[in-house]
């Protein structure tokens, strides 16, 4: 109780003269004096309201004090109430009033400094026992909220996710504060585009849901910026006073009280933020401050701790990866290098011998390159660049496929293979990626037959539902446990990663089986019994894969490539070739196989030795390396587009590479390479990509008198006004175009997706690019901003192509890099008005 909060006095008497003496009297004490006539006036008095002393007449009609007292004693509130009796009798009733629980007597007439003295010695104990009693809860609220504490930590260390300790701190925090609402919200990984959230309401707040305190995310982040320790704000604050009031969705964090504390890293780095709105009994304190002080220190702590133990994780799954990596690349290395050198050694001349020794040779080499391929894979998936190639195809002949290619593994083992395909011919057709879907099976397969044991069976079933496939791959073998189970299609992951495993792999195939079937928009699952029951693999595919449509579906959205003979893309006989590379193996391999094939092959081992060959008797065509030590493949590039056209700087050039993910082929292309061929080398691909380059090459240098070089046959007609880009993923818009524009006297280009325009841009650099905008993967706007980076100053006229007609749509247009914009359905007359302009410019 405050000192200076006024206390109750009640005074009992029936004589009214004597009530307002003693009002008097005690007035000057400057307290709450209550009266009452009589015994019944004084317990109904008692029973609304607590009193320090009591001040009774014994001598009273009806109920005198004594009964009344007994009374009194008997009413729980005031037993221990302190009791005076005033009386005119003899002292002996003492004895009897005491042993009713009086605590003193005043005899009357009374005397006012007496009765001033002995009433406020009460008044003063009242008051001392209401600061104890106020304390003793103060201690017992402080000793709940401790333990309320410890509990909330404990609850928070054993959270098996941020997500849920963020739900148990928001919970803790309303409770032991006593507030309607609160919210935890945090980033783990500084993820601010998509933070966690966790939202606590009490039964009041729940039927409307949360009431909103910031913004928005981005005002999250700034008041995380500005505000380093708790916030509290009283209810009816100055909201203008707040010095981030910007940053609120409304007034009610002003109006009805706001405690706000956030999380921080052991680095100081923002975490996130715990807020409270709304007390359910006044004002927010500075105890409550300080406790949810502690509630953000440890879910910081917690968090941090968490993420830290996922990061190990990860680090020792990477560890073990590794190590199992290395296993795997060297083992087919000790198979190869022992059999080449067995050959070379010449000590059998047996051809069955020598044969078997090739056949492991190439065995290993295609085993390697799988691993290679997969982790390429894997690296595309985790930067989402694996892309689909749609088009109309069987499952039947797919699962057929990837079988024939396992066969002889499963008959090595004596494993049965069994395929049960109940559709009929054409009923097991859908839009997808055939190459992509054979490898899942291919993996599954695989999968299978690497843990059944000898003698088992491998099983494959396709069925037919409404609107979707699913394939079901079981076999006999090992099966999963069930700890491992939930883990099976995790990178990485295997159920034995031990060096005295009994099977190889790297732990990834079933990973990329699981991403490449979201990509067609199917799902997959596992299913075992246990150790010793086999598994059993269902995947579920739909008919058309997402975001696919039928014209797609007809069309693919790819140009359909023309068929060429074989001795028609594949003659280099009489080129003159400069091969770049730095290890020698690798030229002399790469000399050998052009030599071959009748080209002219001069080597060399640098950038400095090319450009000296370049200085003395310039190539017909470049073959070079890109990862080479001082100067790489990019330096040459460089180098020699800087030189005179004469001295070779317009030389058509091809990359052959161990970077093989699809942005390094994009910026060979934007480096002034004409084709990219990847490491490992197949010989076949790299005389059919050579020739490709040259004729493509001979082709534009025949559209250009002045542009020295061999004269070749082209179908592009000297007479051509300009050279023209069509980017569309609609196939009948796209060779609509394309046989417009070549009608008007243009050399056309065309390009179903947006990888495919970039690629064109860069090899072709046409004068024009009409560019659909609602492309998939990569929109209209990417692709225009990415062919002005590749293409550099290269002059380009860019036109967009949409059916988004008003003036805001253009106006984007050509803030995004266009330089003019055509409406669909295309007015020609306009597109033909700009085509030449462009021509005549």
């Amino acid at each position: 109780m405050p000192p200076a909060e006024k206390v109750n006095i009640l005074a009992v008497d029936d004589s009214p003269d004597k009530l307002l003496a003693i009002s008097v009297v005690l007035a000057e004490l400057d307290q709450n004096v209550v009266t009452a006539c009589s015994g019944r006036d004084a317990l109904r008095a008692i029973l609304t309201s607590e009193f320090a002393v009591i001040l009774l007449d014994v001598n009273m009609p009806g109920m005198d004090g004594f009964e009344t007292a007994a009374m009194i004693r008997q009413r729980r509130n005031s037993e221990h109430t302190p009791i005076i009796f005033i009386t005119s009798y003899d002292e002996t009733l003492a004895s009897r009033g005491y042993s009713l629980g009086a605590v003193d007597y005043i005899l009357a007439p009374v005397e006012p400094e007496v009765l001033k003295t002995k009433v406020m010695v009460f008044v003063e104990l009242f008051r001392k026992t209401a600061q104890i009693r106020e304390q003793a809860r103060a201690l017992e609220l402080k000793a709940r909220q401790l333990q309320s504490l410890t509990e909330a930590s404990l609850a928070i260390n054993s959270a098996l996710s941020p997500d849920e300790m963020l739900q148990i701190v928001s919970d803790m925090a309303r409770e032991i504060i006593g507030a309607h609402q609160a919210v935890a919200v945090a980033a783990v990984d500084q993820k601010w585009l998509q933070p966690s959230a966790a939202l606590s309401l009490s039964r009041r707040y729940a039927a409307a849901g949360e009431r909103s305190v910031l913004r928005d995310r981005t005002a999250l982040l700034s008041f995380l910026s500005q505000v380093r320790r708790t916030v509290r704000v009283a209810r009816g604050s100055d909201e203008e006073a707040l010095p981030w009031r910007p940053l609120l969705a409304s007034d009610r964090p002003a109006r009805l009280g706001w405690l706000a504390a956030p999380m921080s890293g052991r680095d100081g780095r923002p975490l996130g933020l715990i807020h409270l709105m709304d007390k359910r009994d006044g004002d927010f304190t500075e105890e409550d401050e300080a406790i949810l002080t502690q509630l953000a220190q440890m879910s910081s702590i917690a968090i941090e701790n968490t993420v830290n133990a996922e990061a190990r994780e990860a680090n020792r799954i990477k560890d073990e990866f590794l190590t199992t990596l290395s296993h795997e690349l060297r083992t087919p290395l000790s198979a190869i290098m022992g059999w080449t050198r067995t050959l070379r050694t010449g000590a059998s001349a047996d051809p069955v011998k020598i044969a078997h020794g090739l056949e492991v040779i190439e065995r290993n080499v295609s085993a390697q390159t799988k691993l290679i391929d997969d982790l390429l894979d894997v690296s595309r998936i985790i930067t989402g660049k694996l892309r689909l190639n749609v088009r109309p195809a069987a499952l039947g002949p797919i699962i057929e496929s990837a079988l024939d290619a396992m066969r002889p593994a499963a008959e090595g083992k004596n494993i049965q293979i069994t395929v049960e395909h109940r559709l009929p011919a054409g009923e097991d057709v859908l839009v997808g990626d055939p190459d992509r879907l054979q490898q899942v099976v291919w993996n599954l397969v695989s999968n299978a037959i690497k843990f059944t044991p000898a003698g088992g069976r491998v099983t494959v079933e396709l069925v037919s539902r409404e609107g979707e496939f699913e394939i079901v791959v079981s076999d006999t073998g090992r099966g999963i446990s069930q700890e491992f189970l939930p883990r099976v299609f995790e990178r990485f992951r295997q159920a034995d990663s031990t060096t005295t495993r009994t099977q190889g792999g790297l732990g990834i195939g079933l990973a990329i089986a699981r991403h490449l079937l979201e990509l067609h928009g199917g799902t997959i699952s596992a299913h075992s019994d246990g150790d010793g029951a086999g598994s059993r693999f269902n995947v579920v595919l739909p008919r058309v894969a997402l975001g696919i449509h039928n014209a797609e579906a007809r069309g693919s959205g790819e140009t359909p490539p023309v068929r060429t003979s074989p001795e028609e893309i594949g003659d280099i006989r009489g080129l003159s070739i400069l091969v770049v590379e730095d290890e020698a193996d690798g030229r002399e391999l790469l000399v050998e196989l052009l030599g071959a094939a009748g080209a002219r092959v001069t080597e060399a081992d640098s950038v400095r030795a090319a450009l000296e060959i370049f200085a003395n008797t310039p190539p017909d065509l470049l073959v070079s390396d890109i990862g080479m030590p001082g100067e790489d493949g990019y330096a040459l590039m460089r180098a020699v587009r800087a030189l005179p056209v004469e001295s070779g700087g317009a030389v058509p050039a091809l990359a052959v590479t161990a970077y093989a993910r699809e942005e390094d082929r994009l910026r060979a292309l934007s480096s002034g390479f004409q084709g990219h061929v990847a490491k490992p080398i197949d010989p076949d691909e790299l005389v059919r990509q050579i020739a490709r380059v040259w004729k493509t090459a001979a082709a534009r240098r025949s559209t250009d008198p002045k542009a020295p070089g061999r004269e070749q046959p082209t179908a592009v007609d000297n007479r051509a006004l300009m050279r023209v880009l069509v980017v569309e993923d609609d196939l009948d818009s796209r060779e609509g175009l394309k046989n417009l524009l070549e009608i008007w006297g243009h050399a056309v280009d065309v390009a179903g997706t947006g990888k495919d325009g970039i690629e064109q841009a860069i090899l072709h650099r046409p004068r024009v690019a009409l560019i659909d905008i609602g492309l998939p993967e990569l929109d209209g706007y990417q692709v225009a901003q990415r062919i002005r980076e590749a293409l550099g100053s290269s002059d380009i006229f860019l036109v967009a192509i949409t059916g988004y007609a008003d003036a805001r749509e253009r106006a984007h247009a050509l803030e995004n890099g266009f330089d003019a914009h055509v409406a669909k359905p295309i007015d020609f007359s306009k597109l033909s008005s700009i085509l030449e302009a462009r021509a005549a410019s």
